[in-house]
């Protein structure tokens, strides 16, 4: 197998085996193995040693990351990749995170969903995040339904329908009407939601 260290920054290397970029290491730990401009053939007992510096390394970076605050395995990923790590070295490290509950799906999608529905964000919205960071539905279904109930969705549209109202009571009421609809419908929430809560307040 072919290794190549080429350097990217003053303190780090990347690592190239085979000419597949497989990650990223810093000098002063590939340095006291292999000198900065290393590129030729080296044993496979070698590679398999470079490899697990490559998973210890991109294993600590994730979970000094997870250390700031809760991830999805998603954002772990995508968190990784950017750091220039192989597929194979990546998953290697959200698995270990997993196993050590430091990544938790279904904790990631409570989180979310409490924090939207503490800033009056719709179901929809809602929903539209859990998917971006893709968390399946079979987690996050029947945590919305038991976190986001009809009692709570009726009381944010009512308090958002009231400060919009205030904002601009200068306007006719069938006028205030439509505008509170269009600008709540925007926001994601159902049209006969709105339409009841609508009717009760106006």
């Amino acid at each position: 197998m072919k290794l190549r260290i080429l350097p990217k920054s003053k303190f780090i290397t990347t690592i190239e085996l085979d000419d597949d970029r497989y990650g990223i290491l810093p000098i002063k730990q590939i340095s006291s193995l292999y000198p900065v401009g290393y590129s030729d053939e080296i044993s496979p007992d070698a590679a398999t040693e470079i490899i697990q510096l490559l998973k210890d390394y991109a294993f600590n970076l994730l979970v000094s990351y997870l250390a700031k605050e809760e991830r999805c395995k998603y954002q772990c990923f995508l968190y990784l990749h950017k750091k220039g790590f192989h597929q194979e070295i990546i998953q290697d490290a959200i698995q270990r995170c997993l196993k050590l509950n430091y990544i938790n799906e279904q904790r990631f999608a409570e989180l979310l969903i409490s924090s939207y529905i503490n800033r009056k964000a719709s179901k929809r919205v809602i929903i539209s995040k859990l998917s971006a960071n893709r968390i399946p539905s079979y987690i996050w279904k029947p945590l919305l339904e038991k976190l986001y109930t009809e009692e709570e969705i009726i009381n944010n549209l009512e308090e958002m329908l009231n400060k919009y109202c205030s904002a601009h009571r200068d306007l006719p009421p069938e006028k205030l009407k439509e505008r509170a609809f269009g600008y709540l419908y925007r926001k994601g929430f159902d049209a006969d939601d709105i339409r009841s809560a609508l009717e009760n307040l106006l």
